[in-house]
């Protein structure tokens, strides 16, 4: 009597987003949940508790961008996301259907919805609602003004904010080291030098 012999193919997980337009080195946090079409640059990163749904339109995330901690992107059918090259998306955020620039920091609890374009370098500050279809000028610092902002024109601090994405590039390599603590001076020195020559080649062009 012959026994059957049953093979056991490996069968390979499907992530349900478009894991072949991830960079090799961006970084998703095992607690972030992303489904969709979305594109990250290199040394991008999402932190725990972000939720990025691209179920209805593509999203593009450039280089050295970070969405922190529950961050939430979404859109609906006739718009993407766009981020730019080294933004910082800070904690708590809501991004829906908008284009934000390179160098933009979105400050902790903002708000930025459907057809909003922030001009690269600016800063929408903590707690900022940027409404639809608003445009925000290049390098424009913008604050809370009760329901409404405020914006002043070339009053960003863009250096910082791309010193701050190099940080969360380190940061995500330590993470995935399990390795921390705080940088040395010396360390965020070298971000802000660093910083600094990226902000002048991005306006420079």
């Amino acid at each position: 009597m012959k026994t059957k012999v049953v093979s056991k193919k490996k069968t390979i997980a499907r992530l349900p987003y478009t894991q072949e337009k991830i960079h090799p080195t961006a970084f998703i946090h095992e607690r972030a949940t992303v489904y969709g079409d979305l594109t990250m640059g290199e040394y991008a990163s999402l932190w725990p508790g972000v939720v990025v749904r691209a179920d209805m339109h593509h999203f593009v995330i450039g280089n050295c961008v970070n969405i922190q901690d529950n961050s939430t992107l979404h859109s609906d059918s006739r718009r993407g996301i766009e981020i730019g090259d080294y933004t910082l998306v800070g904690h708590n955020a809501m991004i829906h259907g908008c284009k934000i620039g390179r160098a933009v920091l979105i400050g902790i609890g903002s708000v930025v919805l459907d057809d909003a374009e922030i001009g690269d370098g600016a800063m929408i500050t903590a707690g900022c609602m940027i409404r639809g279809g608003t445009k925000i000028p290049p390098r424009a610092m913008v604050t809370p003004d009760g329901s409404s902002i405020k914006i002043f024109e070339n009053k960003a601090r863009t250096a910082l904010t791309v010193a701050g994405s190099l940080e969360y590039v380190e940061l995500a390599k330590r993470m995935q080291k399990g390795a921390w603590g705080p940088f040395t001076h010396a360390e965020e020195e070298a971000f802000l030098t660093r910083a600094k020559e990226i902000v002048a080649d991005i306006f420079a062009k």
